[in-house]
């Protein structure tokens, strides 16, 4: 049913959540996990001060994606991470449809209607414009 799945995770709780759901999914179906941490980088210029806080934060994604990754071994479920740079959904997106995933799973911010309306959210932009079925874990 769902063979490949791609899992972004974003350090939230409800990304947290979306790792835990994935992991459950990835036992019942035999499913391979992409997990992947988009740093959305809006500093503008290009001094040593902007890239070095950029590989602070890819390093702090990979740590983070590691933590996910040992957590998955614990329940005999190898994972691939991966760590990249962008803009989130736009990244998300294409990912999904060069890799030809079954499923996306990732969380929400929990942001109200008016705060969405106003500035966006990374899982709507996602649900909308994917190649795949999307779930979206709260």
């Amino acid at each position: 049913m769902f063979s490949s799945l791609l899992v972004a995770v974003d350090g939230s709780e409800s990304a947290k959540k979306a790792f835990e759901k994935s992991i459950y999914l990835a036992q019942k179906c035999s499913s391979k996990i992409d997990l992947v941490h988009v740093v959305q980088c809006e500093l503008g210029g290009d001094s040593a001060n902007t890239f070095e806080i950029i590989d602070e934060l890819k390093n702090n994604a990979t740590k983070m994606l590691e933590e996910y990754k040992n957590q998955a071994a614990k329940n005999n479920i190898s994972i691939q991470i991966m760590v990249t740079q962008g803009d989130p959904a736009k990244v998300i997106i294409e990912l999904a449809k060069a890799k030809s995933y079954d499923l996306i799973i990732m969380g929400t911010r929990g942001r109200t209607a008016f705060q969405e309306l106003l500035i966006g959210s990374v899982s709507q932009k996602v649900m909308h414009h994917a190649s795949c079925p999307v779930m979206v874990v709260r």
